[in-house]
């Protein structure tokens, strides 16, 4: 099943309880909880945020803060992070939250055989800690010094329970150097993740800005970087398990652009 849904409470709601009404009237199925500045929402905010999703069926997910390095050389930073995380997927929990999207890490002058498997261990501990429902997702980054080029983030959630790959298209773009340009693009990137035999894709889409094969900020849709009225013919021709959260500067009007896309 499709899904298609905003990053952030959409602009137009007065408070957080009003998003799940919104989206349905706008015909959007899913929102991510974005605590990428701070964890806003205590366990009672949470359970009632999930009650009005759940009367609308809109899909949760959230993105946890921003300030995570799995693989920080700063002792203080890594057992910050890793408690960071611990209480995010509690609140996830609370959601009902179906993944928790996370910035990993950085490689911070480590290899990337080393950075893995400290970043694998890691999670492995918060998951041992949190015991969530919700899945541990790892997103695929957008910059040559973070952790999380897309076969590396397939690899490591299919050796770890209880994790899902979280497959930006705009970071694949950038991190390629412009290297999504055909549907065929966007139709190996899909049917890579398939070869790992995850059941449903968690997926952030926008356009992007880049240089030497790094993000430089996000960007609205019609900046066809990349073009994702390709994504849309692809999407049309063949049944997808997928949920699309729009990351662009103007969530709602580009998820509500990329449905017009669609057939």
């Amino acid at each position: 099943m499709l899904k298609i849904g905003t990053a952030g409470i959409p602009f137009g709601c007065n408070s957080s309880r009003e998003v799940p009404e919104f989206l349905i009237r706008h015909g959007l199925e899913a929102i991510e909880i974005e605590f990428v500045r701070s964890i806003y929402m205590n366990e009672q905010k949470a359970k009632e945020f999930c009650i009005e999703a759940k009367k609308y069926n809109i899909s949760v997910s959230v993105h946890a803060p921003y300030y995570i390095n799995l693989n920080s050389q700063n002792p203080a930073v890594l057992e910050k992070s890793k408690a960071i995380l611990v209480n995010c997927l509690k609140i996830c929990d609370c959601l009902e939250a179906t993944v928790c999207v996370v910035h990993a890490a950085y490689y911070s002058q480590k290899s990337k055989e080393e950075t893995f498997s400290i970043v694998k261990n890691n999670i492995e501990e918060i998951l041992s800690k949190a015991k969530p429902k919700t899945l541990f997702g790892v997103e695929v980054m957008g910059r040559q010094s973070q952790f999380g080029g897309l076969e590396e983030v397939l690899k490591l959630c299919s050796s770890i329970k209880g994790t899902a790959p979280v497959v930006d298209f705009a970071h694949i773009h950038a991190r390629r150097n412009g290297g999504i340009k055909t549907k065929k693009d966007f139709a190996q990137i899909l049917q890579e993740c398939k070869k790992y035999g995850f059941p449903h894709l968690h997926c952030h889409y926008s356009g992007i800005l880049y240089k030497d094969g790094n993000e430089k900020k996000h960007l609205l849709i019609n900046s066809n970087e990349p073009d994702y009225k390709l994504l849309a013919e692809v999407l049309d021709e063949k049944d997808y398990d997928l949920t699309l959260i729009c990351e662009s500067p103007d969530p709602l009007g580009d998820a509500l652009l990329l449905k017009k896309y669609m057939k």
